[in-house]
């Protein structure tokens, strides 16, 4: 039997291999065969190939990261007098997108000659992936001229960088566009911008958002609450956020842990600290405790100390030690250093409590900062290295 027919493959037969694991989603046994029979050949034996054939050897070249071959493979299809489809063309610019090469991704765009929704939301999102967001407006604004609507993923990553860059006004009105041209706009993009309004202290504005959803029919959900949340309690209104975490209950929102987290460390850091025990007391009867995050049990003690409550606070320490026996332990340890007078010692526990992922609490910085004042009465005139600690220390605490 001969080792060959002496034929090349016919059209039917590349076809029919390509789209059959294409169809099987084989996209790496695609570039196999495209490996065996290179592009060269393939096209060399008159095999002519059509949009689906080339958009299935894009994207496994694509998805391979195998740019260069799929601007080889763009420039073939092009010197057979064939007009890449915007499937071909869009593959591309995602792969270039993903690879931080937006700039080229937005050249090659020009050769496109009727983009569609997707090539628009691949570029506007690369765009925001750079937190270039002059240039992701210029193809939002772009894509509105030519009828197309973002989806609603790309719209809210431009909301949400608006929104980081302080410009909320302008992802108000580009989100009412949206729905005035048929667009849905959903509970994230409305959580977006109410985290944005709470993020410049417009709160109440954020809270109005919350009834202009539910008049949509856009239900709000756990995030929506714990967004307003936080903002009443940044803003000092921890009345308003307790009637939100009330609120909550009534409208059927089962809260999460970030919701307690966030209304126990506004109360104890505003001194509520009854109302700060109640909602502590609640998280652990209603989701059996904290799910081994120390954090509402630091607020608490943050609170403590803040009232200068500071034997209360080390009792509460103590009995943190059945849920968090590591921190409590590291705790007591720089505690007793530093009472101690032996700082160094106490700071090379500390280094280690950071090392090992701990996050220490009010009253261990406290004493670390008070220990290297000390120190620093006697040093600080030679070396100056403690108060250097002394601020570092200073701005930790400060993001408690």
């Amino acid at each position: 039997m001969p080792n060959s027919i002496g034929l090349p493959p016919d059209e039917s037969i590349f076809l029919t291999i390509i789209r059959g694991l294409g169809r099987a989603r084989m996209i790496r046994d695609v570039i196999k065969v495209l490996d065996l029979v290179t592009r060269k050949k393939m096209m060399g034996s008159g095999v002519q190939g059509d949009d689906y054939t080339y958009g299935i050897l894009m994207k496994g070249l694509c998805l391979t990261n195998r740019i260069g071959e799929g601007f080889k493979l763009l420039q073939a299809i092009k010197s057979r007098g064939l007009k890449p489809n915007v499937v071909i063309y869009n593959t591309l610019l995602h792969a270039l997108c993903n690879n931080g090469k937006v700039g080229r991704a937005r050249s090659l765009m020009n050769e496109i000659k009727e983009p569609n929704d997707v090539t628009f939301n691949v570029l506007i999102c690369g765009y925001c992936k750079e937190d270039n967001f002059v240039q992701a407006l210029v193809l939002l604004e772009k894509s509105f001229s030519l009828g197309f609507v973002p989806d609603i993923v790309t719209v809210t990553k431009v909301v949400e960088i608006l929104c980081d860059v302080g410009r909320v006004t302008e992802a108000v009105e580009i989100l009412e566009r949206v729905e005035s041209k048929g667009g849905v706009v959903d509970v994230v993009a409305h959580n977006t911008l109410i985290k944005g309004f709470c993020k410049l202290g417009k709160v109440k504005v954020g809270h109005g958002l919350l009834k202009e959803m539910e008049r949509k029919g856009c239900l709000p959900n756990v995030d929506t609450y714990n967004a307003l949340i936080s903002g009443f309690c940044e803003s000092g209104m921890l009345e308003s956020a307790l009637d939100m975490f009330n609120d909550m209950k009534t409208d059927g929102i089962n809260c999460n842990f970030v919701t307690f987290d966030t209304l126990i460390r506004g109360l104890f850091s505003r001194g509520r600290i009854e109302d700060g025990f109640k909602i502590l007391e609640l998280m652990e009867e209603t989701r059996g405790g904290c799910g081994g995050n120390i954090s509402p049990y630091n607020s608490v003690l943050y609170g403590l100390y803040r009232k200068n409550m500071f034997n209360e606070a080390l009792e509460f320490l103590m009995k943190m030690e059945n849920l968090f026996p590591r921190a409590v332990d590291r705790s007591m340890r720089i505690l007793g250093f530093c009472e101690e007078g032996a700082i160094q010692e106490a700071k090379r526990v500390y280094d280690q409590m950071n090392s090992e992922g701990g996050v220490p609490s009010a009253l261990v910085y406290d004493c670390l900062i008070h220990g290297f004042c000390q120190e620093g009465q006697q040093t600080i005139w030679l070396e100056g290295k403690n108060m250097f600690r002394v601020h570092n220390l200073v701005e930790e605490i400060v993001g408690i």
